[in-house]
């Protein structure tokens, strides 16, 4: 009988090496660790686990985009791609690119996933 241990932050980081996100070296920087820590307690909160409980094996994958996406503190830019004004001396046109910064919340994007693991709580 093989018995499954449960994924641990070093899981994690380990795919993120696999992954090609960080060097092996760079693993043992303690940042990454605490990244790891704060994308779990969000994922358990969210999916109404206690946060003493150990990461389902199914949120693995998750757990591991999320943390990189805490890491990386996810940004997108605000804009339309839409005209913005036209000059004819030379003709130039302005586009809108985006003036506003917006984080991302990377839990959306795994939004399905989660959603099967989300508990009632009482």
């Amino acid at each position: 009988m093989v018995v499954k241990m449960p994924k641990t932050p070093n899981d994690v980081l380990q795919e993120w090496v696999l992954r090609g996100y960080i060097t092996a070296e760079q693993s043992t920087e303690p940042k990454y660790i605490s990244f790891i820590n704060q994308a779990k307690d969000t994922i358990l909160s969210y999916c109404n686990i206690p946060l003493k409980a150990q990461m389902p094996d199914g949120l693995f994958y998750a757990w591991t985009e999320i943390a990189w996406g805490t890491a990386q503190g996810t940004l997108t830019v605000d804009g339309t791609g839409a005209i913005k004004s036209v000059s004819e001396g030379d003709t130039t046109i302005t586009y809108d690119v985006g003036t506003k910064v917006v984080k991302s919340d990377i839990v959306l994007t795994h939004m399905s996933v989660l959603d099967r693991y989300r508990r009632i709580a009482w």
